[in-house]
């Protein structure tokens, strides 16, 4: 993984930003717990929160494409903006499909991009922050869209 020089952001504002991330799905796991006659529409906020923050990290390929692009960095170039596109599409697709069926396709959507950008993680200028916390969100809103999946049925 090519490191950036010295960190310009302190590595505790990503992580407050990135965990705070994760109140709605607790909100969310705490509505169905609380209020059962809830939990249709609960499941689909949940589901809903999950797409917005997929679209967000297809998002984060995007301007690590135009980034790499400004510096001449090696990167994954017209991959990586091909990337950076599928997560709002497939997000449109899952939730107009069953809740079930379509939070399913957002958790999968996670883990693949998530493996995208290991592949990719030694020719990226990251900083040494954004790896580790990525996989600790990933399987944190992953796991999470799975308990609310599983309170519901």
């Amino acid at each position: 993984m090519t490191v950036m020089p010295q960190a310009k952001v302190n590595p505790l504002v990503p992580q407050l930003l990135g965990y705070s991330g994760l109140l709605p799905m607790l909100a969310c796991l705490g509505g169905i717990w609380l209020w059962p006659h809830l939990t249709d529409q609960l499941t689909y906020i949940a589901a809903i929160y999950v797409g917005v923050i997929f679209s967000f990290l297809g998002g984060i390929q995007w301007g690590m494409a135009v980034q790499a692009d400004a510096t001449n960095t090696p990167d994954a170039g017209v991959m990586r903006l091909i990337i950076g596109v599928i997560p709002a599409l497939i997000t449109l697709c899952a939730l107009v499909i069953p809740t079930l069926y379509g939070s399913t396709l957002l958790i999968l959507g996670l883990w693949l991009l998530f493996g995208f950008e290991w592949r990719y993680r030694k020719i990226l200028a990251l900083p040494v922050w954004y790896m580790p916390l990525r996989i600790n969100l990933t399987i944190l809103l992953s796991g999470s869209l799975t308990a609310v999946l599983w309170l519901a049925a």
